[in-house]
């Protein structure tokens, strides 16, 4: 089995659709990846009720659960951006409780390693026989 270049006699080699108008007029993306830019667009347009999540995903080229993706990761941004300053995330809570119960346990060995070594100090031990 021989294989055809594209262009050559064969099927021509396909390209990627890129913001083909359909009858309706709408201007629908290439299959692939969307940038920020279209993504930030498409959220905005369902956000303020411009536009359903079948009619992004049909326009954008993408399925409607990724629609619907874009829509959670930016209610988290936006969620993220207006906690700053006022308070802590979840995660960060966590982390900080964990911070302060370690700061404890080092300061309990610290203070144990200390009285250790008083007592060393204070009592030393004698030179004793071995058991053999």
């Amino acid at each position: 089995m021989r294989k055809r270049k594209a262009g050559s006699g064969g099927r021509p080699a396909v390209r990627p659709l890129a913001g083909v108008e359909t009858e309706e007029g709408v201007v629908r993306g290439r299959p692939g990846r969307r940038t920020t830019e279209e993504r930030t667009q498409a959220v905005l347009e369902l956000l303020s009720g411009k536009a359903s999540i079948d009619q992004l995903a049909s326009r954008f080229g993408v399925q409607a659960s990724t629609v619907a993706k874009w829509r959670e990761e930016a209610l988290v941004a936006v969620e993220s951006a207006m906690r700053r300053g006022t308070s802590k995330s979840p995660k960060e809570a966590e982390l900080e409780r964990k911070v302060g119960v370690m700061e404890k346990a080092m300061t309990r060995l610290i203070m144990e390693k200390e009285l250790m070594e008083r007592a060393i100090e204070q009592f030393p031990s004698r030179p004793g026989r071995s058991l053999k």
